[in-house]
């Protein structure tokens, strides 16, 4: 039974992909034109053959090379830190062969197979549609009987044919680069208001500190307007696509297998049972048949504190529980009006849509087929 592609998901990623790009034109656009322009201040004449047609023409080939870039980090950092290694053989239990029967019944290239050395039960596919590569973890060899591992791997393969492996790991990828980007807002806002205490502590220090504190304020802004901005418009680009992905890898699970029972019961078997832990962004439960996080590498520092949060402290802003004199206005204003805006704002800017619809909703709709499919028999 071949598996051809959930149309209504396509037209869902052309959206999701256009989204994308355009986003990538929209930064290549800037760079270039203050490129051009930087250009022409230390006299450079542009040569006749740079005209408006070349530089767009490169800028969208640029937009679709970064998108390709990005697909290519996405699926790296999915497995980023994971002792993931090659089976012999078909390896263990028969995973491999169970694979390239899916594969071949779904007439789609058969992906090559890895299992990560780790406990918790999820399973990922990474890679292009053309050489895609299904990560099982031993925690789920473990949890699963024949039935439901089947189910789970069909899960992958559907997404192999529903070909939207690429835009995913993109838009995945480009998240995880905004997180990153605030993460670097963070330290530089630590420094800034070290600055500032530093300056307001010593008095001429101020005026000492004026350039510093200045670079590094508009620093910090650059790096949050583009962190927010990427955040922000490829999470409306997750959320066109990213639901409609899962349900639709259910429905051809449901189709190669022909039992819809054991994908709903792989799903509840495999279902985080911390659910309160964000793990949206992340690139392996963005890529998972379920939510669920898989642990990777420490950053570059082996796990040690950023030498900014080693030596400089966090600067409370909070006011006295009881303010007196003619401070007590501003330091009212900023308990009651400031500090609460303030984190209302950042709890609007860190949400992200959901990658996957709850396990209960999907679990429904795959118990509704298994009824359907018994009614028709």
């Amino acid at each position: 039974m071949a598996l051809s592609p959930d149309r209504r998901l396509q037209f869902r990623i052309v959206g999701a992909l256009a989204l994308v790009v355009g986003v990538n034109v929209g930064v290549l656009s800037v760079l270039a034109w203050s490129g051009l322009r930087v250009a022409a201040a230390s006299g450079w004449s542009r040569p006749a053959v740079v005209g408006v047609p070349a530089v767009v023409g490169a800028v969208l080939l640029g937009a679709v090379g970064l998108v390709a870039l990005q697909a290519g980090y996405g699926s790296r950092s999915a497995v980023a830190g994971l002792e993931v290694t090659v089976p012999e053989g078909d390896g263990p239990r028969n995973v491999a062969g169970r694979v390239r029967r899916l594969a071949t019944q779904a007439a789609v290239p058969v992906p090559s197979v890895a299992v990560a050395e780790r406990a918790e039960p999820t399973c990922l596919t990474v890679g292009s549609r053309r050489s895609p590569t299904i990560v099982v973890t031993r925690g789920l060899l473990a949890e699963l009987d024949d039935d439901e591992l089947d189910a789970a791997l069909a899960h992958e393969v559907a997404h192999v044919a529903n070909r939207d492996l690429p835009v995913v790991t993109a838009v995945a990828a480009t998240v995880a680069i905004g997180d990153r980007l605030l993460d670097r807002e963070r330290l530089l806002r630590r420094v800034l208001e070290n600055a500032v205490l530093l300056g307001l502590f010593t008095g001429v220090g101020i005026f000492v500190l004026a350039v510093p504190i200045l670079a590094i304020g508009v620093a910090c802004l650059v790096v949050s307007a583009v962190a927010r901005g990427l955040l922000g418009v490829n999470a409306i680009a997750l959320g066109l696509f990213a639901k409609a992905r899962e349900y639709a890898a259910d429905r051809g699970a449901s189709r190669l297998t022909g039992d819809p029972a054991a994908l709903a019961s792989a799903l509840e078997t495999l279902a985080d049972p911390r659910p309160e832990r964000d793990a949206r962004l992340h690139a392996s439960a963005t890529l998972g048949i379920v939510s669920r996080p898989l642990p990777v590498a420490e950053d570059d520092d082996d796990g040690e504190a950023h030498w900014v949060e080693r030596y400089l402290p966090p600067v409370s802003l909070e006011g006295p529980a009881e303010p007196r004199g003619l401070n007590r206005g501003l330091v009212w204003l900023h308990v009651r009006l400031v500090r609460p805006t303030a984190a209302a704002v950042r709890r609007l800017l860190r949400w992200r849509p959901a990658t996957h619809p709850s396990t209960e909703a999907r679990v429904e709709e795959l118990r509704a087929l298994e009824r359907r499919r018994h009614e028709d028999a």
